[in-house]
């Protein structure tokens, strides 16, 4: 397994939440919950600015 994240200042984190197919679109009525959320999340967790996505990755090989 390898280790690996992203940093992510509120800017960023919230263009990483819009980038899921799933997330409203911000004539949705969801959309500003959300990022109202987000912000919330964010102000809770954030160290110096920044929030930390850890991804774990696993990596397969072999001939077929």
């Amino acid at each position: 397994m390898l280790a690996n994240h992203q940093d992510f200042d509120f800017e960023g984190f919230t263009g990483r939440l819009l980038s899921a197919s799933y997330a409203p679109l911000p004539e949705d009525a969801k959309y500003d919950p959300m990022i109202a959320r987000l912000r919330e999340i964010f102000e809770k967790y954030h160290v110096d600015g920044q929030v930390r996505f850890d991804y774990d990755t696993q990596v397969y090989w072999g001939r077929v």
